[in-house]
């Protein structure tokens, strides 16, 4: 199954982008082939006082990201809180389903409407090491939601995050290249999984059948990978790098 010629060309639109301008504008040309009138992309920081090198590229009314601000509705945003639930496209129609939503984020949902806010559909995003962010389409029509849609949907925000991204990096870092990850075998993350469940070598030896010492030298080589002297900043590492994730850490207790 290959993407459709139009889809290509977004893709390879995105990465030859030079600056937001363009990337709002490309936006711009494919959130009506998917059937929606607005968009927005950007990184979930407080949006009062955001960090220097975060993205937020929007047609949203300025009406709208007016009184979000002056409300803190970003704080509370439901669109936000529904996507840490998933890594795939959602309509904004199923989210009373996706979180528990509080009357503060039913009303927020309530007054997008009038500003043609009234259905979404949001494309979460998250990379290790990087702020969570998001893409999404809205409009004032409901919409079906093919499988055509959610997969078109669903690389367009990815690739236009990605874009983002590499925009920001280029013009906090120029001439920078984001450091390499380093490369740990499937024992060392082992491991390293086992530490952050509060695990010494000998427990760590037992659930994995090897001796302490080998738990010590492959804790120590990952270390030396990363340059660090203590395990808890090994696990920090390790997690803020995609290299584990918190499930491992919880299943494994």
């Amino acid at each position: 199954m290959y993407m459709s010629p139009r889809l290509a060309t977004f893709v390879d639109d995105c990465r030859e982008v030079k600056d937001e301008f363009a990337l709002k504008a490309l936006l711009g040309e494919a959130t009506p082939s998917l059937g929606f009138e607005q968009f927005a992309l950007v990184d979930h920081v407080d949006l009062i006082g955001p960090p220097h090198d975060t993205m937020v590229i929007t047609s949203y009314p300025e009406g709208w990201i007016e009184r979000s601000l002056l409300r803190n509705y970003y704080v509370d945003d439901p669109v936000h809180a529904a996507s840490t639930k998933t890594v795939t496209a959602f309509l904004w129609s199923v989210i009373p389903a996706m979180i528990r939503m509080t009357k503060r984020q039913r009303h927020i949902l309530e007054e997008a409407k009038p500003f043609g806010l009234r259905e979404g559909l949001t494309i979460p995003v998250q990379a290790a090491g990087e702020y969570r962010g998001s893409c999404s389409f809205a409009g004032r029509e409901t919409v079906r939601p093919t499988a055509d849609l959610l997969g078109a949907a669903q690389v367009i925000g990815m690739f236009a995050f990605e874009a983002a991204r590499r925009l920001q990096r280029a013009r906090w870092a120029p001439g920078t290249k984001t450091p390499d990850i380093p490369a740990l075998s499937q024992r060392e993350l082992d491991c390293i999984a086992l530490v952050g469940c509060g695990k010494g070598n000998a427990e760590i030896g037992g659930i994995l059948n090897i001796s302490p010492n080998t738990v010590r030298q492959y804790i120590e080589d990952a270390m030396r990978k990363y340059d660090v002297y203590k395990r808890t900043e090994l696990v920090v590492r390790a997690l803020f790098d995609g290299q584990i994730c918190y499930r491992a850490l919880n299943i494994r207790r």
